[in-house]
């Protein structure tokens, strides 16, 4: 018993080896992810839920509170905006990556139930939008159902 123990050590463990292998070579391969001039660019988004409101919080780096616009209804927040500044290229050079976004963006968040809409709180401080919707309250009444 103890030997096939010692066994299945062994295997998992050259499994192990072979998977940091093959990691290593991949990250040492990778090239970065870049955007095309003029692609959408994906907003970085974190989900809340603080059981009686949901909260979502939303990075957009360089972008002015004037050059977003959010709208809700029912289970789905949209942010709509710009973002130019920053995106310069200097005199006649080609670009060959873009990580950083730049241009229009636009994201449907959609939450896990439905929200109060005229309840719905934003702030913007230092290009993060953090947004608090409060739970719509679904009221079930009870019936009796007659069986025939």
């Amino acid at each position: 018993m103890s030997e096939k123990k010692d066994e299945t050590f062994e295997m998992l463990f050259s499994m192990k080896n072979k998977m940091d292998r093959f990691f290593a070579a991949s990250e040492s391969e990778m090239t970065p992810v870049c955007l095309q001039p003029g692609l959408q660019w994906s907003l970085a988004v974190d989900l809340f839920d603080f059981g009686d409101e949901y909260q979502v919080t939303i990075d957009l780096p360089g972008v002015d509170k004037e050059q977003v616009e959010l709208s809700v209804s029912a289970d789905k927040l949209v942010i709509k905006g710009r973002r130019d500044e920053g995106f310069e290229v200097p005199g006649n050079a080609e670009v060959i990556c873009l990580e950083r976004g730049h241009g229009r963006f636009e994201r449907v968040i959609s939450l896990p139930g439905p929200v109060e809409a005229d309840q719905v709180k934003a702030k913007f401080k230092n290009g993060v939008l953090s947004v608090r919707a409060p739970k719509r309250v679904v009221k079930v009444a009870r019936k009796s159902i007659e069986i025939e």
